[in-house]
């Protein structure tokens, strides 16, 4: 039976201040944490047992998660009490994994693809290891890999800093997507209780050995390792979603949401369950909305995401935001990002009448969990 291990730790710096209160693993994608779209992928494929190697806000996640019950898996956890790297990482949990092939998960990308097909391929290969893989643009912020095209084998896997385009200019390349599939053959490879990245140390090994392969992503990926990703990231999976649905529809909004029939919902939009929105609302497109939500008259909001339990007072205009949860804006609050520089409120931050808040180029605009906002910044 093939198992999986999402690598959940990390403490998602370049998210702050986000991440202040919410583990990366737990940030809202599409309304559901980024790690649980994960485990829905990977139950499809028939996985029935994932590992969670945890470090950072590790109760926050196992609280979250229990033991799979709500997803109908059963997770087990491993706890770094120091960093081990990615491939120390997945000696820790050698016990759970050692007996079958198994999928391995960098616990902070956006993924929807067929990891069925994935692991039939791999299956197919004879390899230790299947490495997805993605063509990007510019392939400078990432592993690279220089493949066989005819065989899919993987020739050499260099990190970012180890690869040099012909002539210095970046050309598209398949980087590495963060996802594997291993054979249990990959633990002789990593020393126990050392500090290992699998990325550095192990694959290119595997390589020379010729026994690593790539699997070329036919779907969705989006590294969320910035604010912006994140929100790009968001509206891709929800695009994708609409785009991927038997019954056609515009928008993902729930059954229990209350809409006033004056507000005019522009596509793409989701809202979350038993949320409000009240007269001459206009939201969208591109806006994510999570549970619980209040939003309320004459309130603009577009190209955002609100998470769960937040409050919108009248007149808003939110524009190139993230909200997290439990925020209150009140009346006439004008919160406007340019391009990637957003505005971002962490958890619990409340926002006083009349402020406003404008992002200039390069001078993004955040504050951390329970601040009160009593001045505008243009």
């Amino acid at each position: 039976m093939t198992k999986a291990i999402i690598l959940s730790g990390g403490w998602a710096t370049r998210l702050r201040p986000l991440t202040c209160s919410i583990p990366k693993p737990l940030m809202p994608v599409v309304n559901k944490p980024i790690i649980e779209r994960q485990m829905i992928l990977l139950k499809s494929a028939g996985v029935k047992e994932i590992v969670l190697a945890v470090s950072v806000m590790a109760n926050e996640i196992r609280n979250y998660f229990k033991e799979g019950e709500k997803l109908g898996v059963k997770i087990r956890y491993t706890n770094e009490k120091h960093p081990m790297g990615t491939a120390g990482a997945i000696k820790l949990a050698e016990s759970y994994l050692n007996n079958d092939n198994f999928f391995m998960l960098n616990g902070d990308v956006i993924l929807n693809f067929n990891f069925s097909d994935m692991l039939k391929f791999h299956e197919s290969l004879g390899g230790i290891g299947t490495i997805a893989s993605k063509i990007v643009e510019d392939p400078s912020r990432y592993g690279v890999l220089i493949t066989d095209e005819k065989t899919n084998q993987l020739l050499k896997f260099l990190e970012k800093e180890e690869y040099k385009p012909p002539g210095g200019e970046y050309v598209p390349m398949p980087i590495n997507a963060g996802v594997y599939i291993l054979e249990p053959e990959i633990f002789s490879y990593i020393p126990p209780n050392h500090k290992v990245s699998i990325e550095k140390d192990i694959f290119p090994k595997v390589a020379t050995n010729m026994k690593l392969f790539h699997y070329p992503i036919k779907g969705i990926w989006k590294d969320i390792g910035k604010p912006y990703e994140l929100l790009q990231g968001n509206i891709l999976l929800m695009t994708d979603i609409l785009r991927n649905l038997k019954v056609k529809r515009n928008n993902l909004i729930d059954n229990s949401v209350d809409i006033d029939a004056s507000t005019d919902i522009i596509p793409p939009c989701t809202i979350g369950e038993n949320s409000v929105i009240r007269k001459q609302c206009r939201i969208g497109p591109n806006v994510i909305i999570g549970d619980n939500v209040y939003i309320d008259s004459n309130s603009e909001i577009k190209q955002s995401l609100i998470y769960n339990e937040s409050y919108i007072s009248k007149n808003a205009k939110i524009v190139n935001a993230i909200i997290s949860d439990n925020c209150y804006i009140n009346d006439n609050v004008i919160m406007q990002g340019k391009g990637e520089d957003l505005v971002l409120l962490a958890s619990y931050v409340e926002i006083l009448k009349n402020i406003k808040l404008i992002a200039q180029p390069n001078r993004p605009i955040s504050f951390c969990h329970h601040e009160l906002v009593k001045e505008s910044i243009e």
